[in-house]
Parts: structure tokens; sequence; C-alpha cells
């Protein structure tokens, strides 16, 4: 047998053990190796019975925790030659050692789309539980559950952009001091500012923006909480105090109002827009209270909405180019007529 095939051998074992402890309960039920079967293979593992009887056969031999009643007939045989069933009577002695690829499955999604949200600290310790996971479905390519991170693909609807660099060790200090609630003093690089600044730090948590990761942090004896790019710290220190608290302080809140920057005060959009992109919005709306007026002789329709007041509304409306027209509120509209003009100053003739 190869070594490959002797570890997918382990690993099956360990999971038919532990579909036993979890169908016997607390009760200590008998389970059948029908039972058995259809647990594995609702967890995708594409197993026969022939092999879990197999298993079972030295797994007997092996956790006295693990009973078999073999139904046997007064000369000792087993009644039709099969054993009658099986269950776990170690409840304080469980198994150990293997997961089951649905967790394997989830450990590798969360490893690629998470780990950067993770703490480093938890990611360190996580990183033995990741391998495991990858071995798990390395071990069993032939359940078609290990194809699914193959299967499954998140993309940005937007420029990808090249995270910056980061401080792995300031990173380290950050997500302590997080953790901890202490405060931090950091050397920061604030844009368009040729000298560094030093600022002491209450942290309140991260938002990840895209490629770029930022502390939400109350400054020096500032109640106001601002946001500090990580990539921008050029040193950072934790402090023996510990950090102040915002009353009332929701991070989710938070982000959702200046995580897209600007004032995420709500304005009453309005808006004229072509055919196309109506279509698009009936689909992905701006707003729950977003109507859409049928189109007028042109083709054009009008949409209002109620939307926060920031960079990234702009954003959006200088992507949609000439599908659309702002009309209200009439401060904006301003604002976007006088960029568009200036825009297009750029690229007349020279």
């Amino acid at each position: 047998m190869s070594d490959q095939k002797s570890q997918a051998t382990v690993q099956r074992r360990l999971q038919v053990l532990e579909s036993i402890r979890k169908l016997s309960g607390r009760s200590e039920r008998w389970v059948t190796v029908s039972d058995i079967t259809s647990d594995l293979k609702g967890n995708g593992y594409p197993v026969k019975a022939h092999s879990i009887r197999r298993d079972l056969k030295a797994l007997l031999e092996t956790y006295q925790q693990l009973e078999c009643n073999d139904n046997s007939a007064p000369d000792g045989e087993a009644k039709n030659g099969l054993a009658h069933g099986y269950r776990w009577a170690g409840r304080d002695n469980p198994t150990s050692g293997g997961i089951t690829l649905t967790e394997a499955l989830s450990l590798v999604m969360v490893e690629r789309y998470l780990s950067q949200s993770l703490p480093v600290l938890l990611t360190r310790s996580l990183h033995d539980i990741f391998n495991k996971a990858h071995l798990t479905l390395e071990l069993h390519k032939k359940s078609q559950v290990t194809q699914w991170p193959e299967k499954f693909c998140v993309i940005q609807p937007a420029q990808p952009l090249i995270p910056p660099e980061l401080d792995h060790e300031i990173l380290v200090v950050v997500h302590e001091a997080l953790l901890d609630e202490k405060q931090l003093r950091v050397t920061y690089q604030t844009p368009n500012r040729p000298v560094p600044k030093e600022y002491r730090l209450h942290p309140l948590g991260l938002i990840q923006r895209g490629p770029v990761t930022y502390l939400a942090a109350m400054t020096n004896d500032y109640e106001e909480a601002y946001l500090y790019a990580l990539h921008r710290m050029q040193a950072a220190q934790i402090l023996e105090q510990d950090c102040r608290h915002k009353p009332v302080f929701n991070l989710a809140d938070f982000a959702e109002k200046q995580g897209h920057f600007g004032s995420a005060t709500a304005i009453h959009f309005k808006a004229r827009i072509c055919d196309h992109l109506a279509l698009m919005l009936e689909e992905t709306r701006l707003s729950e209270d977003q109507l859409i007026s049928p189109a007028d002789d042109l083709g054009l329709r009008e949409i209002t909405a109620a939307v926060s007041d920031t960079w990234q509304l702009r954003w959006w409306i200088f992507g949609q180019c000439d599908r659309i027209e702002v009309l209200e509120p009439e401060a904006l509209r301003l604002e976007i007529a006088a960029l568009i003009s200036k825009c297009n100053q750029q690229y007349l003739p020279k």
C-alpha cells in the first residue's frame, strides 16, 4: 500500500469513529454500517459498505471504547454473517486526530479569502490546521467536495489593485494592541506630508477596504475616530496604558459611514439613466427605496434612491460616464459637472 493510500485509510477510519460517536449520541444507541456509510457520504466521502466493514474490524482491535453488538447466535456465529451494530461508549475519551472533508473545505476557503482578516497570532496557531486541511483534501481527491475550491472564485467589481506592502512586525503589534485593548504609539506618514508624525492611538477595530487595511482609532485625547492605513505606519509600539473606549461605538456602522470616505450623510439622489443601466440597477439596487420610472420618448429613465454622500458614490457616477446624468441634489450635480468640464479640458487637442 502506498504511503498516500495508507494515510487516506487512516483518515477514513478516524472519520468512521467520529461518525459512530456522533450517531450513537448520549444514549449510546447502536449504529449500523448503513448508518455510517450514509453519514460519511453526506460529508463528502464516497465510501462503500464493504470498506467500512473492513475499517470496523481493524478499529475494534485498537479502540476499547468502540463496542460491537454482533447479534451472535448461540453457536457464537453472527446471524446472517453480518454484525448488528456499533457504538462509542467512551464519552469521556473521544476520538481525535481527524477532520472531516467539509471541515477541511471550510478551512481552505477561510485561508483563501479571510486569512488577511484574522489576527496574526491566530493565523500562526492555525498554520498546522490549514496544512492538515490541505492534506485531507489531497488524500480524498475522488470526492466531489474536494473540487469545490476550484469551482468557486471571488472577484472585486473594480479595477484590480496590488495591495500595499505591510511591515509584518507592525501588523503583529497592531493586532496585539487591538486584542489586548492597549494604546499604540505609531509613526505615521500622512499623504502629501514630507515628514512623518507621531500619534498615540486608541484602537477600535480593523477595516479591510479592497486591498488596503485601515485601523479605526481615536487619536491622542480626541473623541472622534479616524482611519489610519496600516501600510503608512513606519513604526508601532504597544504602550502599557489601556486604550480609551468610545461610547456606543459600532465598527460595522462606522465602516459603513466612513469606509467609503466623504461625509456619509444621507442624500436624496435623483438621476436620468439609460435603459441598459436601469436594467442593471433593477437587479442590483442602490437602496431599498430605489424607484425607476418608465422610459421616456428618448429611452431614458429617472431613478431616485436614498444613498450616502461618499467618494464611492462619485467614483461610481464617473464610472457610468454618458449613461447617467445627475439631477439632484443640486450641489452634487454642480460638483460632477465641474469635474467633468475640468476632465474634458485635459482631453482637448493641444
